[in-house]
């Protein structure tokens, strides 16, 4: 049976592959996902300000804090 040596180089190097496979098909996507990224941060932000709005009229109904 032979013996199965993992050195630091191979990790190193196994890595190094990987990232570059990701980062080339990251080439590709483009802009494509951080304009997904901003897109749904605005929902957000805007489903969460709609909330608050929802939450002080309730508490200024109740007469409690805000």
């Amino acid at each position: 049976m032979k013996n199965l040596m993992i050195t630091w180089t191979d990790i190193f190097y196994a890595t190094g592959d990987f990232f570059e496979w990701i980062f080339k098909g990251m080439r590709v996507l483009g802009h494509g996902p951080n304009v997904i990224i901003w897109i749904l941060i605005a929902f957000i932000l805007g489903y969460w300000t709609v909330r608050l709005m929802k939450y002080k009229k309730q508490a200024a109904q109740n007469n409690t804090v805000e």
